[in-house]
């Protein structure tokens, strides 16, 4: 976040608003929807479908793996695994990765890692100018622009469904 400005004293909104809601919308909420979110980010798309974290107990992570081809493959990608999940973890949280070989579970649809959403397109000019024609009145400047590329973003996400359907 932006330090507040030294003639007013206060953050803009435009600031506080973008921290925030970035925030929201990248984390889990629960421990284990972080859990299985940093390992899908760790592992990969291919990995994550023949794996999953089943604990973290004082910084051993434990990961069943459904075949022996992949609990060997997992074996020799254990260092780099463990790199990128200490990347998504809390520092001091993961020391060292464990794998088992069994059946993996049928997670509920909550705690399964969401694909990421297709590129949008380049937003055309009329929804540029109707973007900015929305948020023409917010005086605030940093504010206005973090609403102008929210709404730029609602109405390029409007018209690339509209497009599909």
């Amino acid at each position: 976040m932006s330090e507040p400005s030294k003639n007013s004293g206060y953050t803009p909104v435009g600031t506080i608003l973008q921290h925030v809601a970035g925030r929201l919308l990248a984390q889990p909420r629960s421990q284990a929807q972080k859990l299985c979110w940093a390992w899908s980010q760790s592992a990969g798309e291919q990995v994550a479908q023949h794996s999953e974290p089943t604990r973290l107990t004082n910084g051993v992570l434990t990961v069943r793996v459904d075949s022996p081809v992949w609990n060997s493959q997992l074996h020799h990608l254990k260092a780099e695994l463990l790199a990128k999940m200490q990347s998504h973890l809390p520092p001091g949280s993961l020391r060292e990765i464990r794998f088992r070989q069994g059946s993996l579970r049928s997670l509920p649809a909550w705690l399964l890692p969401k694909p990421s959403p297709p590129p949008l397109p380049a937003p055309c000019a009329e929804d540029e100018q109707e973007a900015a024609h929305r948020v023409a009145q917010v005086s605030d400047p940093e504010l206005r622009e973090v609403l102008r590329r929210l709404v730029l973003t609602h109405l390029t996400r409007v018209r690339n469904e509209a497009c599909r359907e």
